[in-house]
């Protein structure tokens, strides 16, 4: 049962990745939809604060009004006292004591009110600060995803522009093969050119009975005759 139970633990946690994977996807479009609800949320309890104030207005009102009324009954029920008008002074005191216990407990009331005021605002307050932290932290988060984004980017373009370069490379390699193969040939033509012309040169030159310079067999015999030709003093010639 272990297997099992581990096997149905592994489906689970497969079907959880895909979750898992969006939500870091996303996470700073969640980040900036959460922190919009939570703007959203300061707003609502600030007007939720501004009716407790408001309420807090009311009842200090309610109880100033209602101790005007206590204090006046009371000067009437000296009064009538003072004319021994017992009765009456007893109805009055009745409507007093009613009074007082109203006071007493709007008195209480406008108390929590005022410890819930406090409590309100020190939240807001610190849900406010809270928030521009996280704003920041958003603006952090953008920016460090720009720059990554921007990075691959350049990565991508730099291993681009290096194809590109070892591509004009190669081009410009062949085009300078090909321009000093055409040189090269270039060069035999000229020299083919300048030995031809060099050949019929000669061969008018031979025709028309002009010597070009140039040393064959004939002329190498009759210089060698010559220098066997004894000296008048009976002297070998030097060599």
């Amino acid at each position: 049962m272990s297997i099992w139970r581990k096997l149905e633990t592994l489906f689970r946690a497969s079907a959880h990745e895909p979750v898992a994977k969006l939500v870091d996807a996303n996470d700073i479009r969640i980040f900036e939809q959460e922190l919009r609800d939570a703007e959203q949320a300061i707003a609502r309890s600030k007007r939720e604060l501004a009716c407790l104030m408001a309420e807090k207005t009311r009842l200090e009102r309610d109880n100033e009004a209602l101790q005007s009324v206590i204090n006046k009954r009371e000067l009437q029920a000296s009064q009538a006292l003072e004319k021994s008008q017992d009765p009456l002074a007893l109805e009055l005191a009745n409507l007093i004591a009613e009074d007082e216990t109203l006071l007493q407990r709007q008195q209480q009331q406008h108390a929590r009110l005022q410890q819930q005021e406090a409590q309100l605002r020190r939240q807001l307050r610190d849900s406010s600060r809270a928030l521009k932290h996280f704003y920041s932290e958003m603006r952090l988060a953008k920016a460090n995803r720009h720059a990554e984004l921007v990075t691959r980017q350049l990565q991508g373009h730099a291993r681009g522009l290096h194809s590109h370069m070892e591509e004009l490379n190669l081009s410009a390699t062949r085009i300078r093969a090909r321009q000093t193969e055409a040189e090269d040939v270039q060069a035999a033509l000229t020299e083919l050119e300048h030995e031809q012309q060099n050949g019929d040169l000669d061969a008018r030159l031979k025709a028309a009975g002009i010597d070009n310079g140039a040393s064959d067999g004939e002329k190498v015999l009759a210089r060698l005759r010559s220098a066997q030709k004894p000296n008048p003093e009976g002297h070998q010639p030097q060599p």
